[in-house]
């Protein structure tokens, strides 16, 4: 009610309140920083594994299941991926956003390290790593023409 009384009996002050929060709210809107592009780190974990001379089928079966298996029960888990090639095995793990990326990386680290007497005997240690935008290149170059490659 005192709001309401002090709005009607006195408009131009009310009218002043009004128009100071609007020219706050206008000088505070300028100096807001922006950022086109925020700092994220996207919670995606990968772990390739190589054995020479593997078929994709041992690859998968021998390789990437079992990595999968032990990480799958991880909790924040949003998407599980794995791809298995001639030698090559590639297991995408992405955890959801609120998910910390140094506790994420450990985590997997831990699981792989304790299925890894589970692996194949010859095969190459497991590379885990972390997803990084900010290792992307920024521009790439191609070179073309009826040089060789020293003149080019």
């Amino acid at each position: 009610m005192f709001i309401s009384n002090v709005a009607i009996r006195r408009p131009l002050f009310t009218t002043m309140m009004i128009l100071a929060l609007v020219v706050f709210g206008l000088v505070s809107l300028i100096g807001l920083g922006k950022d086109q592009f925020p700092k994220v780190d996207f919670p995606i974990v990968s772990i390739i594994t190589t054995l020479r001379g593997a078929d994709p089928e041992t690859m998968e079966n021998n390789v990437s299941k079992i990595i999968e298996d032990s990480v799958n029960t991880l909790s924040g888990i949003k998407t599980l991926k794995s791809t298995s090639a001639e030698g090559y095995s590639l297991v995408l793990v992405e955890f959801q956003l609120e998910k910390d990326i140094d506790v994420a990386y450990q985590e997997i680290q831990a699981r792989v390290n304790s299925v890894k007497s589970q692996l194949p005997k010859d095969i190459d240690d497991p590379v885990i790593e972390k997803f990084d935008p900010d290792a992307a290149p920024i521009v790439s170059g191609v070179l073309s023409g009826d040089l060789g490659p020293r003149e080019l």
